[in-house]
């Protein structure tokens, strides 16, 4: 029995020890790959800003240079898979980090991951919610990303789809996730001083942004909180497709199947009757009051992920990316928006702080200049769009320590993305006189000015009763005053007394010493001894009273 007991510890501390040479090796295998693919670009970026790497002055990149550069590093991340995929997605969403031109690039990585095997999903399917669970599985899938891929089946009757987490990928990327960690002091080091900011955050909020993306649990749990939300309102023309929580797990979502056309079909919407310029409204609308009412809002609206059904209502796919707004940051979003319209530049700096996008001991003076010029520039344009101010704001903002959080990093996705599809629906869509429309006809004007007055109104109340507070302040003041001045003029008379004692002490001493002199030189030698202490004490004490 003993033996036997021996033998299982061993061999399970072999296995531990495996299990922990098979990770170190995958983490050094994945290490080199990574390093071989990216430090090229490294250096490039290194030598732009100088040419022999440690010095040397900056080089001039043409436009082209920089797409081409762009293009072959958005292949290199979809050839190092998911996490990098996913990597390159978040930073085309991220102009306080990337330029404009590779931002572009990186949009593009949506769409261009292939789909895998049916036979690698079904490990899943089996593991999770049993892959005899549904009437019938087509295995040819009808979407794919970079974590999932899509199906079409029956369950119970109803036609679903099926989102199946890709396989080996949540390893994978945790172990990206390990390198990266291990990486950004290096990044860190390498970077320009004016990114480290906003480096340092992302870095942060990616981990927990791709981690809650493979989390197919949460994602139910946000659809159906979202779909609640609309049902409570009743007349919003929206479609959130049901979840079947009991063929859902953290790896697989099945969903009620909802057919729609997609957004950008325009053709297609106006051969159905539907008014892509009223598509284009909805949408919008939609994303304002998942954002600004409900506080929960899908956060990738691409045209794969937005569809009309034949009621003319909009469909949302995919909630793997979406967002939540705590009521203060609703309002602060609200705010800033407010204060842009009304050129309220300490408005605009305030809410900025609020939103944790910019850091409170930033320079008030030099960043609300900064805003003055780009409302300048804004006001000097004929067109001002969505992008252009989240480019011109971040482009001026990049020496100041400014981040965008990661629920503000999806609102600006939200915008950016949702800007081009409803320009594709309608070319004169104006998406912040949208914006303008819907918090005026929503009461957001009134409620933003209501709690302004409010405030005004609390600081009023504050500075009237500080005012009726102030004669008894006052009154507690001049009497502290008061006896202070009685206790330093006591202190003072007593200071008057020890010197005066000295200066009679030491004219007695004086005079005692004198009429000795005539008796014994000794006696008087030690009572002008005596006399010369006194002195020096009321010397001392009348130079403390003068200091």
């Amino acid at each position: 029995m003993m033996i036997s007991e021996h033998r299982q510890h061993v061999s399970i501390r072999e296995r531990r020890a495996n299990s922990l040479v098979t990770l170190m090796v995958r983490f050094s295998l994945r290490l080199f790959r990574i390093l071989g693919k990216l430090v090229p670009f490294v250096i490039l970026f290194l030598r732009d800003r100088r040419r022999f790497l440690f010095f040397g002055r900056s080089r001039s990149i043409s436009r082209e240079a920089h797409e081409q550069r762009a293009r072959k590093l958005r292949d290199v991340m979809l050839a190092l898979g998911p996490t990098f995929v996913k990597i390159g997605q978040v930073l085309s969403t991220r102009p306080d980090v990337v330029p404009q031109v590779y931002a572009e690039e990186f949009v593009t990585l949506q769409d261009a991951v292939p789909t895998g095997p049916y036979r690698e999903m079904i490990p899943a399917l089996a593991d999770d919610v049993g892959y005899h669970s549904y009437d019938d599985f087509d295995p040819e899938p009808i979407a794919g990303g970079s974590l999932a891929q899509v199906y079409r089946a029956t369950y119970q009757g109803d036609h679903v789809v099926v989102k199946v987490r890709r396989p080996g990928v949540k390893d994978l990327i945790e172990t990206d996730l390990r390198i990266i960690r291990r990486l950004i002091p290096l990044v860190m080091l390498l970077a320009p001083e004016r990114l480290q900011f906003s480096l340092r955050n992302m870095a942060d909020d990616f981990e927990r942004i791709i981690l809650e993306e493979l989390d197919f649990e949460r994602e139910a749990r946000m659809m159906a909180e979202i779909r609640a939300n609309f049902e409570r309102d009743g007349n919003e023309p929206v479609v959130i497709p049901r979840v079947y929580h009991d063929v859902s797990s953290g790896r697989v979502l099945t969903m009620a199947y909802v057919k729609g056309t997609k957004v950008t079909d325009v053709d297609e919407l106006e051969a159905d009757g539907h008014d892509p310029s009223e598509v284009a409204r909805n949408v919008a609308n939609a994303y304002f009051t998942m954002g600004l009412e409900h506080g929960v809002y899908h956060g990738d609206p691409h045209p794969g992920n937005l569809a009309v059904d034949e009621e003319g209502r909009i469909v949302f796919y995919d909630f793997g990316m979406s967002g939540r707004f705590t009521p203060a940051m609703q309002n602060s979003v609200v705010n800033l928006y407010l204060a842009a319209v009304n050129r309220n530049v300490d408005g605009i700096i305030d809410e900025l702080v609020a939103l944790g996008a910019l850091d409170p001991d930033a320079d008030r003076a030099a960043v609300g200049h900064v805003l003055e010029l780009v409302i300048e520039d804004l006001e000097g344009s004929e067109t001002v769009n969505w992008q252009q101010i989240i480019s011109e704001v971040t482009g001026m903002l990049h020496e100041f320590p400014f981040r965008i959080p990661p629920d503000i990093m999806l609102v600006l996705r939200v915008g950016s993305i949702s800007e081009g599809v409803l320009r594709q629906l309608d070319p004169e869509f104006d998406f912040l006189a949208a914006a303008q429309t819907f918090l005026r006809e929503h009461g957001f004007m009134e409620r933003a000015a209501r709690m302004k007055l409010e405030e005004m109104r609390g600081e009023l109340e504050a500075s009237l009763w500080a005012l009726l507070r102030l004669p008894t302040k006052l009154e507690r003041e001049l009497d502290a005053r008061a006896e202070e001045r009685t206790q330093a003029i006591v202190r003072r008379q007593q200071q008057d007394s020890l010197s005066l004692g000295y200066a009679l002490l030491a004219a007695s001493s004086l005079i005692g010493t004198a009429l000795l002199a005539a008796v014994d030189l000794t006696y008087a030698l030690i009572g002008l001894g005596v006399a010369l202490v006194f002195i020096i004490l009321f010397l001392t004490s009348s130079g403390r009273l003068s200091r």
